[in-house]
């Protein structure tokens, strides 16, 4: 059984396949894919609050491209700004708590996996809002096993925390994190696009 934190990034893949087949390329959100993806899958963030121009306003800035659609790589940078968000929410609680409601839709709890499963770790040494090296190699062998082999020597973990940490403080901040969990989430998605029938599947 997957962790919780491989599970939310197979539904950040899952989710934008979901709306992203319905028109136009099937590897793209076409406008109007990106606007009910955000409404059914993103309640608490969504476009029901925002207006016209505010959401034209969002795809300009998500479609760095300019090709009028959102690839995955564009969506999976989007979601770690969102996830950024929910990041500053959790630290400003007094007492931390729920990020989002156990009702919330697969991709809401995705985001919020993300940012728990971080201060799960970050809390334990130093800074509590910064992953040192050893509580980010216990993250990854913990949270993502079938990402990070068990087999993964010093030093490829040494070159794993040098390209993450892009501060050079020694530290992974969740910044940092997030940008790692979208790379992450898009060799998920180029690995379901050449296999198909593998793409986890919501039960």
């Amino acid at each position: 059984m997957a962790c919780p934190l491989e599970q939310a990034l197979a539904a950040m893949v899952t989710t934008f396949h979901k709306y992203s087949g319905k028109e136009g390329d099937k590897y793209k959100l076409s406008k109007a894919e990106l606007k009910e993806l955000l409404n059914k899958e993103l309640p608490s963030f969504g476009s029901k609050q925002m207006d016209e121009g505010e959401f034209r306003r969002l795809v300009n800035d998500l479609d760095h491209d300019k090709d009028s659609e959102v690839d995955f790589k564009e969506f999976a940078c989007f979601l770690a700004c969102v996830a950024m968000g929910f990041n500053e929410f959790f630290k400003d609680a007094k007492q931390p708590r729920l990020l989002v409601s156990p009702m919330a839709c697969p991709l809401e709890q995705a985001l919020a996996v993300m940012v728990t499963t971080f201060h799960k770790y970050s809390g334990k040494e130093g800074d509590k809002y910064k992953l040192s090296k050893a509580e980010l190699k216990e993250l990854l062998n913990k949270e993502l096993p079938s990402f990070i082999s068990k087999q993964t020597d010093e030093a490829g973990f040494q070159k794993l925390m040098s390209n993450l940490d892009s501060n050079r403080d020694n530290e992974v901040d969740f910044h940092e994190y997030a940008t790692f969990l979208a790379c992450v989430a898009m060799m998920c998605n180029e690995f379901f696009q050449g296999y198909p029938d593998k793409v986890p599947r919501k039960k």
